[in-house]
């Protein structure tokens, strides 16, 4: 709306300049016309032709085509009706008063022409510049932005690496407590929480600086499985992790790390929802080279439109377990890009949510 209300306005613009540039050019006219007729017993018509023509090229310089060719028109007929023997008529006897009858409409087209293109080329130039400005604007916030994410990450990866010394000390200290210590067990639970959310950082910082390379190997199924449930004992508690298809897998040259690291974070988010006794269940089937891994759980499933923003860094569902830093699922997905895979998440027709793992794998039969 705003574009076309200026729109408008410039053309409301144009057009009142064009109406004055008439306006003037008949004024213009009836004044020369005047002075000239005065001057006519002592400088003769020629003079006043010579005359015409001068104000028509200064106009020509200054106004657009449309006054211009009119202003001529005007002069051309005023000066043969008024000027050219015989007066009064619109007779022309001689060749050379035909020739300066003709350069009124040649002149006034000749610079209409020339100051079109001359200002067509202006408004290209000024275009340009403006485009460039634009452009180096855009260099510029672009490059701001770059040294921010990177300071941001420097940061993160500093505070992340200053944070290992003390988990470690609490860890030792833990060990020295023993079982016995009625504190031990949630001190425990909160070390472990604040170990895993500083590796979250440390993932997050390698997966966004682009270092992170996937070196592919040849695998068994079961690796990448216990990779990915061994650290989660405590975390699984009761609940049962069913597996189905990992048997009839043949071996795949994939990096089971990254992707161990992958099926062990949704398989965290996992039991965050999942309600204690219940299943998680992970299906594994290999079509045309993917590789896909099902991870289900019966909890309540997503909430309407969480789909859109699950992925997304620091992103936290409404109804999220405290404790949590959003960035679990964010770093699944940037390793399954990675390794040219990727990560998607719906909520399952027979209840709770269900996230699929995509991994193109070469193959090889044990």
């Amino acid at each position: 709306m705003n574009t076309e209300s200026e729109t408008a306005k410039s053309r409301k613009a144009v057009s009142e300049a064009v109406v004055g540039q008439f306006s003037w050019g008949l004024m213009i006219l009836f004044v020369l016309v005047s002075a000239c007729w005065v001057l006519l017993p002592y400088t003769g018509y020629q003079f006043t032709a010579m005359v015409f023509l001068m104000v028509i090229v200064l106009a020509g310089t200054r106004w657009n085509r449309g006054p211009v060719l009119a202003m001529a028109v005007v002069s051309a007929l005023v000066w043969n009706f008024f000027f050219i023997p015989p007066q009064f008529t619109l007779h022309i006897d001689k060749p050379q008063d035909m020739i300066m009858f003709a350069l009124f409409f040649v002149v006034a087209l000749s610079m209409g022409h020339l100051i079109t293109r001359l200002r067509e080329r202006e408004a290209a130039v000024e275009q340009y510049h403006a485009e460039r400005e634009q452009l180096l604007e855009a260099k510029h916030r672009a490059e701001l932005l770059a040294e921010s994410e990177r300071l941001h990450r420097t940061l993160l990866d500093s505070v992340s690496h200053e944070l290992k010394t003390p988990i470690a000390i609490i860890r030792t200290a833990l060990d020295g407590l023993g079982q016995g210590n009625a504190y031990a067990g949630e001190i425990e639970t909160a070390n472990l929480r604040l170990q895993r959310i500083v590796e979250n950082f440390l993932e997050m910082t390698r997966v966004e600086s682009e270092a992170l390379v996937p070196r592919p190997d040849w695998c068994e199924i079961s690796d990448v499985l216990h990779g990915a449930t061994a650290p989660l004992k405590r975390e699984l508690g009761e609940r049962r992790l069913r597996v189905s298809g990992a048997e009839e897998l043949p071996l795949l040259m994939l990096d089971s790390r990254l992707l161990a690291q992958v099926l062990g974070n949704v398989l965290h988010n996992a039991t965050l929802y999942a309600p204690g006794g219940s299943e998680i269940e992970i299906h594994m089937v290999l079509e045309n080279g993917i590789l896909e891994m099902r991870v289900r759980d019966h909890g309540q499933g997503l909430a309407l439109g969480v789909e859109d923003h699950l992925f997304d860094k620091f992103y936290r569902a409404p109804d999220s377990p405290a404790g949590g830093t959003g960035l679990g699922l964010a770093i699944a997905r940037g390793l399954m890009w990675a390794m040219k895979g990727d990560i998607e998440a719906r909520n399952h027709p027979e209840g709770g949510a269900e996230f699929t793992l995509s991994l193109p794998v070469k193959t090889r039969q044990a």
